[in-house]
């Protein structure tokens, strides 16, 4: 699993953020982790394409359908953790 099972829960949700406002072409201090990310315009498109990259980033499989019911950036930060087993 290389380095994910280091990662903490602040520098996983802040690559989120990173990636999310990468994809959204907003500045990453805009996204607040506690608001739903549909209110952002994180359409499916961009829920497979962040999926994708936190599979390549953690190297793990995500539950594409476990992950969309994630609906923030806390509440999917926690599942992944759960995910790598921290």
């Amino acid at each position: 699993m290389g380095n994910a099972t280091t990662i903490s829960n602040g520098e996983l949700q802040t690559w989120l953020i990173d990636r999310i406002a990468f994809y959204l072409d907003k500045p990453a201090e805009s996204i607040d982790p506690a608001v739903e990310l549909a209110r952002y315009g994180v359409d499916s498109v961009y829920a497979i394409s962040i999926i994708s990259d936190i599979e390549d980033h953690l190297q793990v499989e995500v539950d594409l359908d476990e992950a969309r019911r994630r609906e923030t950036v806390d509440s999917l930060t926690d599942y992944l953790l759960d995910l790598i087993g921290r």
